[in-house]
């Protein structure tokens, strides 16, 4: 079982501070108007900015912070929300 099909609080909580992780990385300067949020939902673990409405599809994936992973995760976008 992959780890992001695994439902579970831990799990929750390594996802969301995966994504804080990346959100800050990805982008030159953190908006004020991050409000991240994980759930999980189809068997798998999704992220998402509250305030956006922005939504990313969380895999499970090998490599370093240079190529955008994140404590095993990397995040594919699915939905951009509104600015």
């Amino acid at each position: 079982m992959l780890n992001t099909e695994r439902n579970t609080k831990t799990m929750g909580a390594r996802v969301l501070r995966a994504f804080r992780q990346w959100y800050k990385a990805t982008l030159p300067t953190v908006r004020r108007d991050f409000r991240p949020d994980v759930f999980f939902e189809h068997g798998q673990w999704w992220a998402q900015n509250l305030f956006t409405g922005a939504q990313w599809s969380v895999c499970d994936a090998e490599g370093t912070e240079a190529n955008g992973v994140f404590n095993g995760f990397c995040f594919e976008q699915a939905a951009h929300g509104e600015d």
